[in-house]
């Protein structure tokens, strides 16, 4: 798969995670999505820091994903 595409696709991942319905996500009614967005391009930059090929691939996605959920998540109680 074409590295672009890959990037794309990671941060649609991260996005859509960032909206996932959870016992979390109840108590939050308003997720900030401007942060979810920063977030999730913050730990796709971190993530491309680390190893090389798929390892980074892999890195990239779980840095993204787990960057918006966090993101989105920083005003919630």
């Amino acid at each position: 798969m074409k590295r672009p595409m890959l990037v794309s696709l990671t941060i649609g991942a991260g996005l859509i995670a960032g909206c996932a319905s959870s016992p979390i996500a109840e108590a939050c009614r308003e997720p900030n999505v401007a942060l979810g967005v920063a977030g999730a391009l913050a730990g796709g930059l971190v993530g491309s820091q680390i190893g090389a090929g798929l390892g980074r691939d892999l890195a990239i996605a779980a840095g993204a994903g787990t960057g918006a959920v966090l993101g989105s998540r920083v005003n919630c109680k």
